[in-house]
């Protein structure tokens, strides 16, 4: 009798060892002594088909202060082509989202600490807005997200494609525990 119940359990377990672990759109790093744990959105490229000198990403970031407390961020990243420079992210509100219409307006510390220059010529930055969770799930709750970006050398419009609600859902689920 205990045969029958053990001998399926331990091939189920040996299968489900076997199953690939499901893809993400999402980073973790799990730090030891290094710092704490991050999980971040990857690749969340904010697409526009009219000004391809200027590339923009919005990620959603978790910052882990202990096993139950987080902060949470948004990042922008930029890059700009050898011509066209930084787009210089100063401090203060740089960062406008109309999430459904609604404006969101947030505020940062501004892109210098993090400027460089990359062996292809050209220039990162990126800038952090702390953000309370619910923020990040609006997004992802979203039907539509306008983008604008306001640098000191000129400002940025993107729109969200399919693509970047998927990523901004994935992170929710994986890692602020859904809607």
């Amino acid at each position: 009798m205990k045969v029958r119940l053990v001998l399926p359990l331990l091939v189920g377990l040996l299968l489900a060892g076997c199953a690939s672990a499901p893809e993400t759109d999402s980073y973790t790093h799990r730090a030891t002594l290094s710092g704490p744990d991050m999980d971040i959105t990857l690749d969340n490229l904010l697409e526009s088909s009219e000004d391809r000198s200027y590339l923009a990403w919005l990620s959603a970031v978790r910052i882990r202060d202990d096993v139950w407390n987080a902060r949470y961020y948004l990042e922008v990243r930029y890059e700009g082509a050898s011509d066209a420079g930084y787009i210089d992210l100063a401090p203060g509100e740089t960062l406008i989202l109309s999430v459904d219409g609604e404006l969101l307006k947030f505020r940062g510390l501004g892109s210098d600490a993090t400027r460089h220059e990359t062996r292809r010529g050209t220039f990162v930055e990126n800038a952090l807005y702390e953000v309370k969770p619910e923020v990040i799930k609006r997004i992802a709750a979203a039907n539509e997200v306008k983008v604008q970006i306001n640098g000191q050398a000129r400002k940025l419009y993107r729109e969200f494609k399919p693509v970047n609600f998927q990523k901004f859902r994935n992170f929710v689920l994986a890692h602020m525990g859904g809607f």
